[in-house]
């Protein structure tokens, strides 16, 4: 999931168009006036404030997969690539073999 560190306006307007929300409806969402949705939209550098910080991490966790998606898209996120599970039972399987070969060392040279 996108976890946003600090909300701007530009932030909480790609939420709201992943929600698919008019600024009325999203204002209401979130027990806020509509005029602070719309400067959020003409200032996209605002940075609300903390409890408005909360509310908006609330919503985007509550949200529908789909609108999680979205929202990174909004952004310009790529979501992280899938991990190939057989790459990493090989890199599971190397770490383990080399493990063994650093204890063996060890116990013939304690030196070491």
């Amino acid at each position: 999931m996108t976890v946003i560190d600090e909300w701007t306006g530009r932030h909480a307007n790609a939420l709201r168009a992943a929600l698919r929300l008019t600024n009325e409806a999203f204002a209401e969402h979130l027990g806020i006036s509509p005029r602070t949705v719309t400067k959020w939209r003409e200032r996209p550098e605002m940075v609300p404030s903390p409890q408005l910080q909360e509310a908006l991490d609330t919503s985007l966790r509550d949200a529908e997969e789909d609108a999680k998606l979205r929202f990174a898209a909004n952004l310009g996120l790529q979501p992280p690539p899938p991990l190939d599970q057989a790459a990493l039972k090989q890199l599971n399987n190397a770490i383990g073999d080399l493990a063994r070969v650093l204890a063996r060392l060890q116990v013939a040279d304690p030196q070491r």
